[in-house]
């Protein structure tokens, strides 16, 4: 469930700007943006590692399912 909130969070922000042109230092990203894209980088990171975990559980069920019909 938390991951179905994080992914509504993060398309909400995705809608808002990203830049601020008061408080962007130089190279284009302030502290707080770079912050948040690497929060954003973990948590993608962890959302396909759980993409992998589940495919494999799929990948299992369906296994079990054929030796039972088999």
């Amino acid at each position: 469930m938390g991951n179905v909130l994080s992914l509504q969070l993060a398309r909400e922000r995705a809608w808002q700007p990203v830049w601020n042109t008061e408080t962007t230092g130089p190279g284009g990203r302030n502290a707080s943006n770079q912050r948040l894209l690497e929060g954003l980088e973990a948590e993608n990171a962890q959302l396909r590692r759980s993409v992998v975990e589940l495919a494999l559980q799929i990948q299992a069920l369906r296994d079990a399912a054929r030796t039972l019909t088999a």
